[in-house]
Parts: structure tokens; C-alpha cells; sequence
């Protein structure tokens, strides 16, 4: 099937490393019928509009735009921008909390990213700020940011995300009317999945310096969040191309420096050998990320997995997928248990999908639910996944 042209466009100009081949590839896709309102929709949708924006200028591609168009993605990247600036300013407000009682947080994704990988960190979006501490340091980092604001939506919903969760989620109105998200982590996925060292990651974690942060602060190694992506891709179903955006950038600006012997050998020990292909893979095919062809080959999953993913995470479905995340499950969903490496894992998370406690779906309200109504709320949950996996 021939690629939708507008899909490949956006793609193209996700791509911070224009080459001659690139810039020739752009020009053939401006000579094709382009859905411009269709490309901005998209960009907006998938947080990649300030970086899209931002290379149509570079490139010369704005004259092409239809003048609503582009004046909509100027619109959300200013917006963006402005997000970035207030994220920066609560970060900073954060960090120094959590050190003055002497808690030395990582920074995840994000502003960690955006300063790692982008040339203006304000092109790339982030809905929150994610700050990882240790599990024993939960209750005094939680003291030190209520100081600030930092509070839970209620003291039930704040128990039960530490009993089911691996963060707790705590919010302030920054501005007016403008609320920021902060998830506090102890650990960056459910457990009993994948066998990741985290303390080995955080001890490899290295110190940078955050624009108006008065404190110093840490984020992951590039080798671990190469890993980390992979592991994040898959929490999201690859719903937000930023994702993989950033996996490219990652490969583009360290492929010198990576360490492709601890990458492979970790993701073996973690179990996470497939997710770390998929990204590469993906990131490869689709944004022409700089990739080893022998090192592929060496991490590629068996034949009919490959074919399966391959065959799901296209290019039309990663552009538009279909959101299901009222009830935790998109089309997509199939793909969580496809990108585990081992079947006993794979067997839980498959009945973590389709039998979940209604703990995990519904939260609080869930815990005095009589055996009857926990019966009746399986049966609708295995009812719609069957209708979602027929469609």
C-alpha cells in the first residue's frame, strides 16, 4: 500500500537531521495532494507541532502551508512554549524542596529530554513533570511538597495509588486557572513484567543543569533512557509520536556514544529484547534514525512476532489510532503483550487485560464493590474487549 502522503510529510518534517536525501524526499511529497488541516491536526494531537513548525520554517515549507493552518500551529506552539516555561519554573520550585530536606530526585522525560535532544527545548510538550525519588523517601518528599502546593486530589485516591501504583500523582494551580501535574515516582512500571535494575540505572545517572533551576538536577544516562523510551512506548501504546521522535533524536545525537553491549545485554536480562528492537526498528522505518542493520538483526524477535508488529504498528495506525483510554485499551492494546519477551510474562499481563482487580480500573471506589458487582464488571470488561478485538 502506498504511504498516505500527508502521514509521510509529517513525518519527514519530525526530522531535526535534514539531509540533502531528506530535503529531496520533502520536495517529491509538496509535488502530492497534501491534507493540510488533516497534517496540523495531527502534529497538534501527537506533540510534535512546535518541532514540525519549527522545521517548515527551516525548510521553506511554510510557503506551502494554507495561512489558517499554520496560523493554528503557531497558535500551539506558542501555547507549548508557554507550558514549557511555567513546567521550568515549577521544576525548579520542586527540586528545591525535595533537596532542602535532602532528597536528590531524577527528572524523567520531559524537560530531560527536551534539554538533552532539542535545540530549543520549548518545541517539545509534556503534560506533567515526573521526579523519581526513592520508595523510602515518599513521606518526607511528600511533606516538602506540600510546603510548595503539591497536594493529592484526596487522601483516598493518594492511598490508593501507593498500594496499586508505582507514583502518586499530586497537583497545584500554578496560575490562575492553570493547574500543574506532578507525578512522584518510586519505580517506572508495574512490576512483575519486566526485570530492569532501577538502582543500577540511578546510579548512572548523570547531573545537568536546568534553565532557571537554582539546584543542580539528575537524569538517566543516554543508554538508560534509550531503555527507559522503549519501556515508556509501550506503557503508551505508541499513541504520541513524541515518543518516538524522541527515540530518533536519542539515536541521532549519541549514536557515537551509546554503548550497544550494555543495551543489549541489559534489555536480555530485563526481558525488554523486543521493546528495544521495536523502537529501533520503528524509529529506523519511519523518521530514518540511524541504525546499525547487524544490530537489528540480532535483537529481532521470531518470524510470526515480527510479522505481527510489523504489521500493527504501521504507519496509518500509529498516525490515527483509535483511543479507547476510558477503559484502558485501544486497538493498539494487543501490542502490550506482543512486546514482552517472556511468556510467563506474557501470560500475566494478558490476564492483567483482560481480568484486572477493578481497583486498577476504577480506583477507590472500586474497593467496596460486593462479589457479585466484581463479577458483573469483569463480564462487561471481557464483553467490550471482545467487541474492540473483533473491530
Amino acid at each position: 500500500m502506498t504511504p498516505d502522503p500527508t502521514g509521510s510529510l509529517l513525518l519527514a518534517l519530525c526530522n531535526s537531521e535534514q539531509s540533502d536525501a531528506a530535503r529531496t524526499s520533502i520536495a517529491d511529497l509538496l509535488a502530492q495532494p497534501i491534507d493540510w488541516p488533516r497534517l496540523g491536526e495531527l502534529a497538534a494531537l501527537h506533540g510534535v507541532v512546535g518541532l514540525v513548525r519549527r522545521n517548515a520554517s527551516a525548510l521553506g515549507v511554510q510557503a506551502s502551508v494554507p495561512t489558517p493552518v499554520w496560523q493554528a500551529m503557531d497558535a500551539a506552539a506558542t501555547q507549548i512554549a508557554f507550558d514549557g516555561m511555567v513546567h521550568l519554573r515549577e521544576t525548579a520550585a520542586m527540586t528545591t524542596a525535595l533537596t532542602q530536606v535532602g532528597i536528590d530526585p531524577i527528572l524523567l522525560k520531559g524537560q530531560a529530554l527536551s534539554d538533552l535532544l532539542y535545540d530549543d527545548p520549548l518545541v517539545r510538550p509534556s503534560s506533567d513533570i515526573d521526579l523519581l525519588i526513592r520508595r523510602d523517601e515518599l513521606d518526607a518528599a511528600q511533606q516538602a511538597l506540600a510546603a510548595i502546593g503539591y497536594l493529592p486530589q484526596s487522601a483516598a485516591w493518594r492511598d490508593h495509588e501507593q498500594i496499586g501504583n508505582y507514583h502518586i500523582s499530586l497537583w497545584r494551580e500554578a496560575l490562575p486557572g492553570h493547574s500543574v501535574l506532578l507525578e512522584l515516582h518510586w519505580d517506572i512500571g508495574r512490576g512483575g513484567l519486566f526485570g530492569y535494575d532501577l538502582a543500577a540505572w540511578c546510579s548512572h545517572a548523570q547531573p545537568f543543569a536546568l534553565t532557571g533551576a537554582p539546584t543542580g538536577l539528575r537524569r538517566f544516562a543516554p543508554d538508560d533512557q534509550l531503555l527507559h523510551m522503549a519501556l515508556h512506548m509501550r506503557k503508551h501504546r505508541y499513541v504520541g509520536l513524541r515518543w518516538l521522535v524522541d527515540v530518533a533524536g536519542l539515536l541521532s545525537r549519541f549514536r557515537a556514544q551509546l554503548d550497544w553491549q550494555y543495551l543489549t545485554t541489559t534489555a536480555r536480562q530485563a526481558g525488554l529484547t523486543v521493546l528495544l528492537y521495536t523502537s529501533l526498528a520503528l524509529a529506523n522505518r519511519l523518521l530514518a534514525a540511524p541504525v546499525d542493520p547487524a544490530l537489528l538483526a540480532s535483537l529481532q524477535p521470531s518470524a510470526w512476532r515480527r510479522r505481527l508488529l510489523h504489521s500493527t504498528l504501521n504507519q496509518d495506525a500509529l498516525l490515527a489510532p483509535l483511543e479507547r483510554e476510558d477503559v484502558g485499551w485501544t486497538q493498539l492494546a494487543p501490542v502490550e503483550v506482543l512486546l514482552i519477551d517472556r511468556p510467563a510474562a506474557m501470560a500475566h499481563e494478558l490476564r492483567y487485560r483482560l481480568w484486572p482487580p477493578p481497583e486498577a480500573v476504577l480506583g477507590a471506589q472500586a474497593y467496596p464493590m460486593t462479589r457479585g458487582q466484581r463479577l458483573a464488571f469483569h463480564l462487561r470488561r471481557l464483553a467490550d474487549r471482545g467487541a474492540v478485538m473483533v473491530e
